[in-house]
């Protein structure tokens, strides 16, 4: 669970650094992509985190969840929100995909990271 929670706080510092610098530096539809993009996968993030917490939890006690009927609504919800910002927001696509493409260099950060960090601070999180 420390490594979700890592990787989701990763997603938010480098969207926040991806946003302000699109920002300051690309045309508003781009800036806009970004903006959008990096939001959106935040909050999937965020829910994803929060479900497989809950389900992990409840298993742990050996207990039923409903976390993991709950994925589906979450994945249909998800791709009903990137076709609405394709479709009828003002951005670049490709800004928009690069924007919610961030958790997959946070993913990466993580893991590298974890593989470099010494043995004895891997069992403590």
């Amino acid at each position: 669970m420390a490594s979700i929670l890592r990787i989701e706080r990763i997603n938010y510092v480098l969207g926040g650094i991806l946003t302000i610098a699109a920002a300051l530096t690309q045309p508003r539809d781009i800036a806009l992509g970004i903006a959008i993009g990096v939001g959106l996968t935040c909050l999937n993030f965020n829910v994803l985190r929060r479900l497989v917490s809950k389900w992990t939890a409840a298993a742990a006690k050996g207990e039923p969840s409903n976390a993991p009927m709950l994925m589906l609504p979450k994945m249909v919800g998800l791709m009903g929100a990137v076709a609405l910002v394709i479709l009828f927001l003002p951005v670049q696509p490709v800004a928009f995909i690069i924007g919610y493409s961030i958790f997959i260099v946070s993913i990466v950060i993580d893991t590298t990271f974890a593989a470099l960090r010494p043995e004895a601070d891997k069992t403590h999180g």
